[in-house]
């Protein structure tokens, strides 16, 4: 909308194979899904910015999400909701999928735990055009009996990130066809929010949200400058931070014993920023005030009310981490009745003033 004097048109790869509509174009912002496709776009001389990252090449822009980023959220996200087997499912190799793997797994080991990884004996290909991505929707993987294989074997309760939806679809698919409760069992988590996976799934998928709307914005100024200027001779590489975990049925669950307890907790994690307190925890569960608080203590180490605080103070960080929102709307949206104690309650539970911790997150080199 800032650039009047553009007209965008939406191309497929083999749209760009007629010379008579390269040549029309000032300049492509793309997903280069494949080495052929790379190259058919460098051979038009234009300036490219690619959002995938997968086949880059000298003098092409990137613009892509922090998959370092995406992989710790994934393994707070699962550690949060206090799981003790985790497993990761990747869709074929490439860049995205290693640099998710490595952070994942990084994060699990510095809370104390490992990581089953799963491997294909042959790999889904990503040289597919749009058609061939909705046929792969729709249609049972071809590693489905190895899939259901590994997801048998996998330590129950378990939660599993896929560093794509289409993947959590299809293991969503195949723990249902092989009588594993989603998400009691299995609790899954994928990456990219596609609304239509993700939201016809049964259940409905959790997923990263990559933060698209930013990646786009961005991947356009950066196209401007380059044909405003020389293309650069040596790549750009602009990193945009995910927007945060988009939490569904797929994952909204807690491996504890009693049930109902583990039902308290994903009560919390969906109303601790309405500003509830321990006595809505009561009502909602209808059992008594001792009851509870004494399974709370037993099994959890915490009373109901220091549940909710710890819940609320992990989604103010996932805002300071994810959003420019300042101090003030990160308490009230977090569910703090005052920005004063949300200052204070942070302090005391991380050792490090609210603003002085997003600033050091957002130097880090995994946001």
């Amino acid at each position: 909308q800032d650039r009047d004097d553009w007209h965008l048109q939406f191309l497929t790869s083999r749209d760009l194979r007629r010379r008579q509509v390269r040549s029309q174009l000032d300049g492509f912002i793309a997903r280069v899904t494949s080495n052929a496709f790379a190259r058919l776009l460098k051979s038009t001389g234009k300036p490219v910015v690619d959002i995938y990252y997968e086949n880059p090449l000298p003098g092409f822009a990137v613009v892509k999400t922090k998959h370092e980023a995406v992989g710790i959220l994934a393994a707070e996200h699962f550690l949060d909701r206090r799981f003790k087997n985790f497993a990761y499912c990747p869709y074929g190799g490439g860049r995205t999928s290693a640099y998710c793997l490595k952070s994942f797994v990084r994060r699990l080991h510095r809370a104390g735990f490992g990581c089953n990884v799963y491997s294909a004996k042959s790999e889904p290909s990503y040289n597919i055009d749009e058609s061939e991505h909705i046929r792969d929707v729709l249609a049972p993987p071809k590693d489905a009996k190895q899939l259901e294989k590994w997801l048998i074997s996998l330590p129950k309760p378990v939660a599993v990130f896929c560093p794509s939806d289409l993947r959590a679809w299809q293991i969503n698919g195949i723990c249902r066809s092989a009588g594993i409760n989603v998400p009691r069992e299995v609790a899954i988590l994928g990456l990219d929010n596609d609304i239509i996976i993700c939201g016809t799934a049964k259940p409905m998928i959790s997923s990263i949200d990559p933060n698209s709307r930013k990646i786009g914005y961005t991947a356009a100024e950066t196209l401007a400058e380059m044909m405003e200027a020389v293309i650069p001779e040596r790549m750009i590489v602009r990193q945009i931070p995910p927007s945060g975990v988009v939490a569904r049925s797929s994952s909204e669950t807690a491996p504890v014993t009693p049930p109902w307890l583990a039902d308290a907790l994903v009560y919390i994690q969906r109303n601790a920023k309405h500003g509830i307190s321990a006595s809505d925890v009561f009502s909602e569960l209808g059992l008594s005030h001792t009851l509870v608080t004494r399974v709370f203590r037993r099994t959890l180490g915490v009373t109901v009310q220091e549940e909710i605080a710890k819940t609320r103070l992990e989604e103010a960080r996932r805002l300071l981490s994810t959003t420019e929102l300042s101090i003030t709307q990160i308490a009230k949206m977090s569910g703090f009745h005052s920005v004063t104690y949300f200052m204070q309650s942070f302090s005391k539970a991380f050792g490090i003033a609210a603003g002085s911790w997003r600033a050091n997150v957002k130097q880090s080199p995994a946001y």
